[in-house]
C-alpha cells in the first residue's frame, strides 16, 4: 500500500514547531547553511547570497551560505557540523534525518513539497512526429520505451530520479531495461541538464522537477513539451540540526513560515525558491513515504 501511504502523506500538515531537544551550548553567534546542488549554479550563489542577507536581518546573526558540490555532501555538512541547517531534496532530507539519529529535523517546507509532483518530458520533434504524446498513465509508454533513451536526473533526486524510478516501475516499466539502451544520468547540471538533454534531442524522454520546468524560458518548454505527470509526493524541506539548539532552531522556522509575498524582499525569497506563497511547518514524518521507496532499492544503488 505504498502508493496509498505516499499521497495520504502529501496531504497532512504538522501544526507544532519541530520538537529537538534543549541545547545547553549558547546560542550561536553565526549560523550556516548549504543547498543541494540541482539549479544552475550561478543562480544559486546569487539566491543564497540574497538569502544570507534576509536571514541576518531577521535572525540577528551573520548567516553564511557554505556550497555544496553534491547531494551526498549536503547531508554530510549538516551532520557533521559544517553547517547548521540545509535545504534537502525528499531524499536527501530522510538521509539526513536518519544519519542525524533523532538530532536532525524539519523545520519548514514549502506549501508546493507536500504535493511535489515529476514531469516526463519529450523531444519536441518526436511529438510533433506523432511518435510520442501526451499520456494519462505511465503504462501508455510500455510498449514504447524500448525505442526511446531515456534519462533521470542525478541519483540522489527525488523528484529526477527516486520518485519517477517509483512510478516507472509500477507501470510496469523497468528503468534499466525497458528503454532503448540503458537509462542515463544527469550527474551534473540538475533538472537544467535533464532539460538541455531531452530539448536538444541529446535523449528523447526524462523526468525532473515539476517547478524547474515551469520556471524555463518558454523555449525550452516548447522544444520538451510534457508528456505525463505524476501523482503527488512529498519532497524539499529546510532540515536543522539540535546542536544549535531548541530556541534557535525555532527562530530559523519562524523566520521561514513568516516570509510574506506583500514585502518585495520576502517575495524575492518566495520566488526564488518557488514557493506558491509561504514555507510552512510540517511534521517529519510526513517522508516515511520518501523513505520507504528509497528503501526498496538495492544496498549500494544510490552511491
Amino acid at each position: 500500500m505504498l502508493r496509498s501511504t505516499l499521497f495520504v502523506a502529501a496531504a497532512l500538515t504538522a501544526l507544532a514547531l519541530p520538537s529537538c531537544t534543549e541545547s545547553k551550548a549558547e546560542a550561536p553567534k553565526e549560523l550556516r547553511f548549504t543547498v543541494i546542488p540541482d539549479f544552475n549554479k550561478a543562480k544559486l550563489v546569487e539566491n543564497c547570497a540574497t538569502l544570507s542577507q534576509l536571514l541576518q536581518k531577521k535572525l540577528g546573526v551573520p548567516v553564511t551560505y557554505v556550497p555544496s558540490n553534491d547531494y551526498t555532501m549536503a547531508v554530510n555538512a549538516l551532520i557533521a557540523n559544517k553547517v547548521d541547517f540545509a535545504w534537502l531534496g525528499g531524499k536527501t532530507t530522510v538521509d539526513a534525518l536518519d544519519a542525524g539519529k533523532g538530532e536532525a529535523m524539519v523545520l519548514a517546507t514549502r506549501d508546493i513539497d507536500l504535493d511535489f509532483k515529476t514531469y516526463f518530458i519529450a523531444n519536441k520533434k518526436l511529438v510533433d512526429e506523432g511518435k510520442l504524446k501526451k499520456v494519462d498513465k505511465l503504462a501508455d509508454l510500455k510498449g514504447l520505451a524500448k525505442d526511446f533513451t531515456f534519462t533521470f536526473g542525478d541519483k540522489n533526486s527525488t523528484s529526477g530520479h527516486l520518485m519517477p524510478r517509483f512510478f516507472l516501475t509500477e507501470a510496469g516499466i523497468d528503468p534499466n531495461k525497458s528503454w532503448k539502451g540503458e537509462c542515463g544520468y544527469q550527474a551534473s547540471g540538475g533538472h537544467g541538464a535533464t532539460l538541455k538533454a531531452v530539448a536538444s534531442g541529446a535523449t528523447d524522454i526524462g523526468a525532473l522537477n515539476f517547478s524547474y520546468w515551469e520556471k524555463a524560458s518558454a523555449e525550452d518548454k516548447a522544444a520538451a513539451p510534457v508528456i505525463f505527470v505524476t501523482p503527488g509526493y512529498v519532497d524539499y524541506a529546510w532540515v536543522g540540526h539540535a546542536r544549535v539548539g531548541k530556541e534557535t532552531l525555532a527562530k530559523i522556522t519562524e523566520a521561514f513560515t513568516k516570509l510574506d509575498k506583500n514585502n518585495a524582499d520576502d517575495k524575492a525569497i518566495l520566488d526564488a525558491w518557488s514557493a506558491k506563497e509561504k514555507f510552512q511547518v510540517a511534521d517529519g514524518k510526513l517522508w516515511d513515504s520518501i523513505r520507504k521507496v528509497r528503501d526498496s532499492l538495492p544496498p549500494g544503488f544510490l552511491q
